[in-house]
């Protein structure tokens, strides 16, 4: 899985502002409590001291450690309980003067060890899911909003069979694909007429695969090959296209959004080429959305390209009538 550096640093920092909140509480409870009952703070104090001191003067005599260790383990075990049995005495809970952290695996650190801890990956799927919120309709546009009633149950002549059951297929696979995404998911190939749902499926996936921790990238075929062009040939915000096209190198999927709607120039085709090639190279997911039949792609592009798509994509057809002229016959319901 490739996690995205600045939403792991924001992640992280989430936890370390949360720490740091329950660590003042806690303080503040010190304080509660010590001004009630002055005893538990000379238990803290004499726990404090007691473990450095103990084993400190067993090493510099020169005895054996062990016996002051049990000793020290057994004073620290009796001031605890008296500690303990002094809150609940002056109506405090026996933890009120415990770290509570949210997740006791880590205790908030978000590693155990130098691995992500389940709470760190939660939090961080969270994370992509909102972000991919403010470019994406993912609340609206999901598996289960999906309606299939605007697809035609009349079979299609050319096809043999249904816009109805060609959606349910396409759905199908988009659905399996995204619950059963991993770093090195195969690709997709959605193509076929505007209007047809290729946009909304991607944006299914792309909301599944973010809630399970994967990062994703989605972007107009316009908006990626502009963000080279900036790069290349330099503008106003080249470092920030620069940090663009990283993500869309780097990131677990990768979606193209209509392809075939920019200007085609050779630097574009080039970088189209570059693009797809790295990613098939290191073996990281993509989807692609176009307009365009199997059969213009090399024509639009080039041989290379298009046998990298047709080679390397498993390909989804979409046919029927536009869902969007559909929907305002019938007032947008």
């Amino acid at each position: 899985m490739a996690y995205d550096k600045e939403i792991l640093s924001a992640t992280l920092r989430e936890l370390e502002m949360e720490r740091a909140e329950r660590e003042r509480e806690l303080s503040e409870r010190r304080t509660e409590v010590y001004g009630q009952v002055p005893r538990i703070r000379a238990i803290d104090e004499e726990l404090r001291r007691a473990a450095a001191g103990v084993v400190r003067a067993a090493l510099e005599s020169g005895d054996d450690p062990t016996v002051a260790v049990a000793r020290l383990r057994d004073r620290n075990l009796a001031l605890q309980k008296e500690r303990e049995t002094l809150l609940v005495q002056n109506g405090f809970a026996p933890d009120y003067l415990s770290l509570r952290p949210s997740c006791p695996v880590c205790a908030d650190l978000g590693y155990i060890g130098t691995h992500p801890c389940e709470c760190l990956k939660a939090r961080y799927a969270r994370k992509l899911t909102e972000r991919l919120s403010t470019i994406l309709p993912v609340a609206d546009q999901n598996f289960e909003s999906f309606r299939f009633d605007y697809y035609s149950e009349k079979p299609d002549a050319r096809m043999g069979i249904s816009p109805r059951e060609n959606i349910e297929y396409n759905f199908d696979e988009c659905s399996e694909y995204a619950r059963h995404f991993t770093s090195h998911a195969g690709n997709l190939l959605l193509y076929g007429s505007a209007g047809l749902g290729k946009t909304f499926l991607s944006t299914c996936i792309a909301k599944t695969v973010s809630e399970r921790g994967f990062s994703v990238a989605y972007d107009t075929a316009i908006n990626i090959l502009g963000h080279f062009e900036t790069e290349k040939f330099g503008g106003a915000d080249a470092a920030g296209a620069m940090r663009q096209i990283r993500k869309y190198q780097d990131a677990d999927l990768l979606i193209i959004d209509d392809l075939g709607a920019e200007l085609t120039t050779a630097f574009t085709t080039s970088a189209l080429y570059s693009l797809l090639n790295h990613r098939l190279m290191v073996r990281r997911a993509m989807i692609i959305n176009t307009n365009l039949v199997p059969g213009e792609l090399e024509k639009r592009y080039s041989p290379a390209i298009a046998s990298r798509i047709l080679g390397e994509f498993s390909q989804l057809r979409f046919f029927g009538e536009d869902i969007r002229l559909i929907k305002r016959h019938r007032g947008g319901h």
